[in-house]
């Protein structure tokens, strides 16, 4: 098997490393495009808020790369196409071969992709509204 997923995606369910590889779970080959940010709501708000966003950049000091490793999987980084096709046949022959499992953390650029279905994405829609009158002051115990 090979799962591919973005960074932010793969961040909500990364903690399954730590089940990956155990010798009853068969082997995985999974790809992780990095670039940083949750992409999807990046381009959802910069589409919808004038080019603003907020909440949607990512640590560029963590690795997953290595949280593989740390988990006791094989974890590598690539840069390029030419390295991503040779470390994803390698991985999947280590798959097939040796019950490898192996995360390839693949370097992208920032750039934002088109939405997938620009004729579904609506603006928010206020549900319910909120009235200054309706503010206080927090009281602190």
């Amino acid at each position: 098997m090979v799962g591919f997923a973005g960074d932010g995606a793969f961040g909500i369910s990364m903690n399954e490393m730590t089940a990956c590889g155990r010798d009853d779970w068969p082997p995985i080959t999974m790809v992780i495009f990095r670039n940083y940010q949750w992409g999807a709501e990046k381009r959802n708000t910069t589409l919808w808020y004038d080019d603003n966003f907020v909440g949607t950049e990512l640590n560029l000091e963590v690795q997953y790369a290595k949280i593989a490793e740390a988990c006791g999987l094989k974890g590598i980084q690539v840069f390029s196409m030419d390295e991503l096709s040779k470390t994803l046949d390698d991985a999947i022959e280590g798959q097939m071969e040796r019950n490898e499992t192996t995360f390839i953390e693949v370097i992208l650029n920032q750039e934002l992709g088109e939405p997938f279905r620009r004729d579904a994405m609506k603006a928010p829609v206020a549900v319910a509204g909120i009235n200054a009158e309706d503010m206080r002051e927090q009281e602190l115990a």
